[in-house]
């Protein structure tokens, strides 16, 4: 009975490491900051891994728990934007972090853009 519970311990133990060390998916969705339309074929890069979004402007893409995880976007026509994203506590990223979460870029052509802002 004792070595049924340490073999059922030692097996609870290994599924937890194994999930520990699989990778996460973050996901989210790009728009434009002025019109709010979602947009395509942003490339986003997160430590070497690399998606761009798709019609709707969602995007999801594989990232180590861990770690934080450092996102950086890149369309043609917009500024640039760097987004970092740390971990929950137990090393993962929450459902809530980025999936319902939108991010916005800004046209080159924007009152916000930061070629534009010299304040």
């Amino acid at each position: 009975m004792q070595n049924k519970l340490i073999l059922k311990i030692k097996l609870i133990i290994l599924i937890l490491l194994f999930c520990s060390c699989t990778n996460n998916t973050l996901s989210g969705h790009v728009y434009d900051y002025d019109t709010g339309e979602p947009l395509s074929n942003v490339q986003i890069d997160s430590n070497g891994n690399k998606t761009e979004t798709d019609n709707n402007g969602y995007f999801d893409i594989k990232v180590k728990p861990n770690n934080t995880c450092k996102l950086s976007l890149k369309k043609e026509g917009y500024e640039a934007k760097k987004v970092n994203r740390k971990p929950d506590s137990i090393g993962l990223f929450s459902q809530g972090n980025l999936k319902n979460r939108k991010i916005y870029l800004f046209s080159k052509e924007s009152d916000f853009s930061s070629k534009r802002s010299n304040y």
